[in-house]
Order: structure tokens, then sequence, then C-alpha cells
């Protein structure tokens, strides 16, 4: 590919380069891993070598999707914990067996893909090519793969419904699956071949605050809001984000992604101590936007590949529109370049400042892997001592919008005459000490006297996104306000994020009304 596009280059580098992006690799080192522990459960459960005998013996593509079956996943780490710990708790040994005995059935009668999509019946993909994954339907039976699928999920969010797609449903999800691969060729191939279920949740509940979601207990299944199914972009974007996750836990569960994974398999649960404070979410009470070593080093991994893919979007966005639509023509829109690489600069820096010692070896090679082609694809990388001012703007309109959306209620309406007017006050001192900001301190005072209704939430998002638009003046790369390398400027910047921040607390503990708990409307989960 000598003579290829530089972001075409990076499509194939993210496929084939060993051992972060060769699937073929990732896919063999997965089921050389399972066989593995099939052989030590083997002494507890003589099945478990018929059943790692059956899958030497099978096709590869049968194999690739045995081993990538959740179900099949999920109950080989359990028995392993009754083998290693002893344990009592999660499925029992006599389940396990069922699902080994079940599976070699399924090997036996040569059946395609599968066990827990065998039982499906006419299951719809998201493709026609091999390496697309097939969509959960709540037709699904009550099999011992139906039944057991269902209990994991259940027991990782909480009993939240999932729900049968309809046909408009399944036709987003093949035309999202199609813009990514028009995107990224290679890449999207790649990756979606690490996810083997797609399940859509319905609009309700917890769910409302989840664009998309996977779990690491849930491996090679990714989760939709079906009330989000608008935008293919944003479809597309979602498909590489989740299945960019499924692939990290592949490498995970093979290679040293952490020093603990060193340690033995028990110790898998083992909470991280290192975290990152990801400042472009508010957590709340929950503290929430504190993640740890994994999921910062997971959300790196996929904020690197957005980039390239947010570039293609641009460079191609003439020739695909007549196809899916203009990027932005519905709601939700797919991540912009600008805070893909924003927020990748941001964890990488700040993976190595905190979690560095938390990493395995291949951890370290994987950061610094991505790290050089975050700073191949950016022209213009942060400077150093970066406030992110871009990131702490998405939290300050994302606050505003759910609150907008909330039902109005006493408690969280109280505060924001009072925030508006603490937080017009912030802006008006960084206004005028910033250079030319007397036009804006002028825009700042005629929208606060043209405020219909201080309580209300529509005029606080219109109030918030006006500050956004007029700091975002003052930062245009994002990261630090113009003329950032004076004191006074860096006083500035400590003075918008204080702001922020304690806005977001007042936030907090009003939404908690009655201070019992925290309601979901103010945690940012996507």
């Amino acid at each position: 590919m000598q003579n290829a596009h530089p972001l075409d280059r990076f499509d194939a580098l993210f496929a084939e380069y060993r051992p972060f992006g060769d699937s073929d690799y990732l896919h063999q080192q997965l089921q050389l891993r399972y066989q593995r522990r099939l052989a030590k459960i083997s002494a507890l459960l003589p099945l478990a070598g018929d059943l790692s005998r059956a899958l030497d013996q099978a096709p590869r593509d049968i194999r690739h999707r045995v081993v990538g079956d959740p179900v099949v996943r999920h109950t080989i780490e359990q028995t392993l914990r009754h083998v290693v710990n002893s344990a009592q708790d999660g499925l029992s040994l006599a389940e396990c067996e069922d699902v080994f005995r079940a599976t070699l059935h399924h090997l036996k009668e040569g059946r395609r893909g599968g066990p827990l999509e065998s039982g499906a019946g006419t299951a719809r993909h998201l493709g026609a090519q091999p390496f697309h994954g097939w969509i959960w339907s709540e037709d699904h039976g009550d099999d011992v793969f139906g039944r057991l699928f269902r209990k994991i999920v259940h027991d990782h969010f909480r009993g939240e419904p999932l729900c049968s797609p309809s046909a408009p449903d399944l036709a987003r999800l093949a035309k999202g699956a199609q813009l990514l691969g028009a995107l990224l060729p290679l890449c999207s191939r790649s990756v979606l071949g690490h996810t083997h279920v797609v399940v859509v949740v319905p609009h309700v509940g917890a769910w409302t605050q989840k664009g998309s979601c996977s779990e690491f207990g849930i491996g090679g299944t990714i989760f939709i809001n079906q009330g989000m199914l608008r935008n293919p972009w944003w479809v597309a974007d979602r498909l590489l984000h989740e299945s960019l996750h499924q692939k990290l836990y592949d490498f995970r569960q093979t290679h040293s992604l952490l020093a603990r994974d060193l340690a033995p398999e028990s110790s898998f649960s083992k909470a991280s101590a290192a975290t990152v404070y990801a400042i472009w979410n508010a957590g709340g009470g929950a503290r929430s936007n504190y993640w740890d070593t994994f999921r910062a080093v997971a959300a790196f991994h996929v904020y690197v590949h957005l980039a390239v893919l947010c570039a293609q979007s641009e460079r191609h966005k003439a020739e695909l529109v007549r196809r899916f639509g203009a990027p932005d023509a519905s709601f939700p829109t797919m991540t912009s370049r600008r805070e893909a690489l924003e927020r990748a600069h941001y964890l990488g820096r700040k993976i190595k400042e905190s979690c560095w010692h938390e990493l395995g070896p291949a951890g370290r090679l994987l950061v610094d892997w991505l790290t050089a082609i975050l700073n191949a694809i950016d022209p213009a990388p942060p400077p150093a001592e970066s406030t992110y001012i871009g990131l702490l703007l998405h939290r300050y309109v994302m606050e505003a919008i759910m609150v907008a959306g909330n039902e109005r209620s006493p408690e969280l309406t109280t505060p924001l005459p009072k925030l508006i007017n603490e937080e017009a006050e912030t802006v008006r001192r960084v206004l005028s000490a910033a250079d030319g900001g007397g036009a804006d301190v002028n825009r700042l005072d005629d929208a606060m006297a043209r405020r219909p209704d201080e309580g209300d939430e529509a005029a606080f998002l219109r109030f918030r996104s006006l500050v956004a638009k007029i700091l975002r003046k003052l930062s245009p790369d994002g990261y630090r306000l113009r003329g950032a390398s004076s004191a006074h400027s860096g006083a500035l910047e400590t003075m918008i994020q204080t702001m922020v921040e304690n806005s977001s607390e007042q936030l907090y503990r009003a939404n908690r009304g009655d201070g019992s708990a925290q309601k979901d409307v103010l945690v940012d989960a996507s």
C-alpha cells in the first residue's frame, strides 16, 4: 500500500498489525486459551476434555463461533472458578455440564454458527459476510443456551429488559454496518469479527442512559439502544466502538494487558487502584467518571480508532451522502474528529501519568502503539499542561441537555437561576480579562436580559450553549485559552474548570432530591 492514502494505511494497520490488530491471530490465540482452560477443567468435568478434542477437529469457522459464543465462554470461565476457587456462586456444575454436553452435540451435528445462535431459528445478521454477527431476538427459545444467556444479561444489567428488533431496526443496523465497511473496509472486517451477538435493547429504564455498551463478563456481545437507531453514521460509530471493546477483551484474555493478568486467573475480579478522571462525563456521587486502568485503556483504544473513522467520514462524505444521508441529518450524530482526538490525547497522557505501573508488558506496548498512531494522525497535538477546555465544555453542555430532558421537579429547578447567575459572573470575569471579550460580554448580558423564566430548563440549556460557544472562541484548539503560556491565562482556565466542577456538584445535589439516591438523569453514560 505504498501509494495508498495515509488514512487507508491506518485502516490496514488496525486490521493487520500483530499482535494488536491482526484478528486472525487473536482468534487463534483465544481458541488456544479456552482449550487450555477446558483441559484444566477436565480434571473436574471429563466432558470438558471431550469438548476440547471436538473443537480441535472442527472447521476453523465453526470453532471460531463456538469459542466466541457468550454462553460457552461464560460457562468455561464459571467452571474454571469452581476448579481454581471452589466457587459456589454463579452457574452450578450441573448447569456447566449441560452446556458442555449441548455444545458437543452442536459440534457433532456440524451446525453453523455458535450454539446460542442455533437456538434462534432463522437468525438475522448484520450483513452477509462471514464476519458479521447475528442479532438477538426475544423469540429465542428457552433451551439451555437461551435461558442462560438471559440469566447472564439479567445479572449484569440488574434485570433490565431485552426486546426483539423490528424490521426497521434490522435495516438500520445493516445500513450502519455497510457504512462502517465503506469507511474502514479492513478495520471493520477485523473488529466486527469479534462481535458474535448484537442485542437491541429498549429505550426504557436504565437503558435510556446508554446509547450502547459492552461488558467484559459477556464476551462477544454488544448492546445498542433501540430508541437511538436513527442515524446510520451514529450506528456505524457505535458498531465500531463496541466491537473494538470486544476485540480488546479478546486481547486481554490472551495477553498481559494488565500486570494483574499475569497472576492466576482468579485475580481478574480484583479492582484497580489507579483511576483516570474522564472530565467530559458527569459522574455524580457514583463517581462513574473515575475509570479504572482497564476502562481507561479501552476508551483510549476506541478513540484513536474513532479519530480515523471521523477523518475518513470527512474525506468520503460527499460520495456517501446519497446512500446514507448527511452525518448530521438526525440525532444522535457520530463522534466528531476533534472530540475523538481530544479524548484520545487526554486518555493517553493520563494513562501514562497514573496507570503505567498497573499495565503488563503487552498493555504498555499497546498504549505506545496507539500513541504513535495518534501522533501521526493529529498535526496539532495538545500543548504541555493542557487544561482540555473542549472536554470540559462538552460536559458543561451535556449536563444542560440532560437537565432539559428531565421532567420538571422542584428539587431540580430550584438551583437553576442561582447557577445561571454564578456562571454568568464567572464568564464575565474571564471575558473581561481576555483580549477582545467586550462583544461577547454584551452578548451574554443580552441573553441574561431576555430570559423569560429563570427556572426554565430550556432557558438553562440556551444559556449554557451560548457560554460554550463564547468560550470555545477563546480556545480554538480545544486545549488551552489563547495565550495559555502566561500565568494569567492559566488562572482563567482554572476559573472555567472550577465553574464546571462546582456546577456539576450542585446539579448532582439538587438532583438527589431528598438526598437518598442519585437519579439517572445526570449520568452521561455515552
